[in-house]
């Protein structure tokens, strides 16, 4: 995708702020989720938990929530001053993705099928593996994210203005170079088995795949250019080890 780095085409349109574009792609998430609940709530709410048991449609609904409050809210905030700007048409066609996509997966868990309640039993085992991959993939993204954006904080010099580069470290990066992409992929995929692989969770996950692991290969190859020898050896991986 074009930034304010990469070569401008008219087409790209005008510049926006990193933080206001961020917020803008990652906000339908957020606002199909809270009109879905408020409006298609048939299969979804207290009401719907059974003894003991949590509805998997409110449990699933609200892991999407927080990936998404984290992304439109949280993650934008931490973003540092002077991040790239972005084209408008990334910022409008990012929007459009996830306005589809936050469509399919609120109404689909507000209105369409009941995936029943989960229960301390080896009958939702399927469903504990899940949410145990979601959390691990969520806690991957976060962490990883945040020894990035430490790294930016210091890649410019003040006396010269001009940027430095250092190689991230930290156990997730010891296999792979975008551990933040493994983990988006991991919540994915945990909440396809959670969601008993559902069409719009497949289809969701397959997206992310989709959109991550080309960004991931590009990074890879970015940072043995720009480090050569000096990157780690045992650092062969974009985002998948073993695989890419």
């Amino acid at each position: 995708a074009p930034t304010e780095a990469s070569e401008k085409k008219w087409w790209h349109g005008p510049l926006v702020d990193a933080k206001l574009s961020w917020m803008a792609f990652e906000l339908p998430n957020l606002l199909w989720s809270y009109y879905c609940y408020n409006h298609f709530n048939s299969l979804i709410g207290i009401h719907h938990s059974v003894g003991r048991g949590v509805s998997l449609n409110a449990l699933l609904l609200g892991l999407f929530v927080a990936h998404y409050v984290n992304r439109a809210i949280i993650y934008p905030l931490r973003m540092n001053e002077g991040s790239a700007k972005v084209p408008l048409i990334v910022t409008v066609s990012a929007c459009s993705v996830t306005a589809l996509n936050g469509y399919l997966q609120a109404v689909y868990l507000c209105n369409i099928k009941s995936l029943g309640t989960m229960t301390l039993s080896l009958d939702n085992s399927q469903h504990f593996i899940g949410l145990i991959i979601f959390l691990s993939g969520m806690y991957i993204n976060i962490h990883s994210d945040s020894v990035l954006r430490n790294l930016r904080r210091s890649n410019t010099t003040p006396s010269t203005n001009q940027k430095q580069y250092f190689i991230p470290y930290s156990p997730f990066f010891k296999y792979v170079s975008c551990p933040n992409f493994a983990g988006e992929l991991l919540q994915w995929f945990g909440y396809c088995i959670m969601s008993e692989f559902s069409l719009p969770s497949v289809a969701f996950c397959v997206y992310t795949a989709g959109n991550l692991i080309p960004r991931a290969v590009a990074h890879h190859k970015w940072y043995l250019r720009q480090f050569k020898k000096d990157y780690p050896v045992e650092r062969r991986w974009a985002v998948i080890p073993w695989v890419v």
